[in-house]
């Protein structure tokens, strides 16, 4: 049985998708550093080493170490405020912020790019102006992508998982200044870059639904309801083949809408109904009402 070292697994799986160590690299350590660690000669810490294998489109499941209790307390942190922010727990959010902030005073920058993110988050939540959040969002891309102006797609860079949620959330708070024509730009990008370059995985079962929900909903509030259908379409699919149960309802309610918009009301219904019985059964009481009520005031559609 062949054993793996980590130095050769990364060189393995590069050369195999053709990557050089430039772009692999690229916005998290050197191409020096990268050489070293496929050779054997230095060893990433578990951050860098979750972000080079997020480049080659792999989640990190074959690697799980540590090499010091503080990486691993680092490693902790950002996985505590992943769930905070997946909770809309923001007042612990705030208190692993600042447990983050100590951790991170004499931290590479790249170990820094999602408390900044997170501190965006917080801004948001708590009313802060747009800008602020948005100034937030582009200081912790630019820690990995320099290049981005927030708006231009750079389809020539790997991308990592962190580098996505950014993105993903640049692109939203374009979408609540009505700016959908930047939103969807990033959309596609995000969205194209998940199909051709992220193998399947629990982050993409996770983060692909979200950006097509998305684009689904933008599209329709673009007026572009034959789009947003087909991008709905698109959504459930790949949750009933990947058994991504969470977006599922907020995609039916989305394809709902898109059928009556296009006078196919009686389809619409069915989606509707879908949709309800879905959020019911998730225990999602208040998306179920929501969804009788708008269907019923905007569509006179009963359910």
């Amino acid at each position: 049985m062949a054993i793996y070292m980590v130095g050769d697994f990364i060189r393995e799986k590069r050369l195999r998708k053709g990557y050089t160590q430039e772009e692999v690299s690229f916005g998290i350590c050197t191409t020096a550093s990268l050489s070293r660690i496929e050779n054997g000669l230095q060893m990433p810490g578990r951050y860098m080493l979750d972000k080079l294998m997020e480049r080659l489109g792999y989640e990190n499941s074959v690697f799980d170490m540590f090499v010091s209790k503080e990486d691993m307390e680092l490693y902790e942190t950002v996985q505590e405020m992943v769930r905070n922010i997946a909770d809309d727990d923001y007042d612990e959010l705030e208190v692993q912020i600042a447990k983050m902030e100590e951790l991170t005073q004499n931290a590479p920058k790249l170990e820094q790019q999602y408390l900044i993110f997170a501190k965006g988050q917080l801004k948001k939540h708590r009313g802060g102006e747009a800008k602020e959040v948005m100034d937030l969002y582009m200081q912790a891309i630019h820690i990995t992508l320099p290049e981005f102006d927030g708006k231009t797609p750079l389809h020539q860079n790997l991308l990592t998982f962190d580098e996505i949620t950014i993105i993903n959330n640049i692109a939203m708070q374009y979408a609540r200044e009505e700016n959908f024509e930047d939103a969807l730009r990033l959309g596609f990008w995000l969205k194209e870059y998940m199909e051709e370059k992220m193998m399947d995985g629990k982050q993409k079962a996770v983060k692909y639904p979200m950006i097509v929900f998305n684009m689904s909903n933008w599209l329709g509030r673009g007026e572009r309801f034959s789009d947003a259908l087909k991008m709905a379409d698109t959504g459930i699919d790949f949750c009933i083949k990947y058994v991504s149960w969470q977006q599922l309802p907020k995609l039916l309610f989305n394809k709902a809408c898109a059928l009556a918009e296009l006078g196919r009301k009686d389809e619409a219904k069915k989606f509707f109904t879908q949709s309800a019985v879905l959020f019911e059964s998730t225990g999602q009481h208040g998306n179920k009402q929501i969804t009788v009520d708008w269907c019923k005031n905007k569509y006179q559609i009963d359910i």
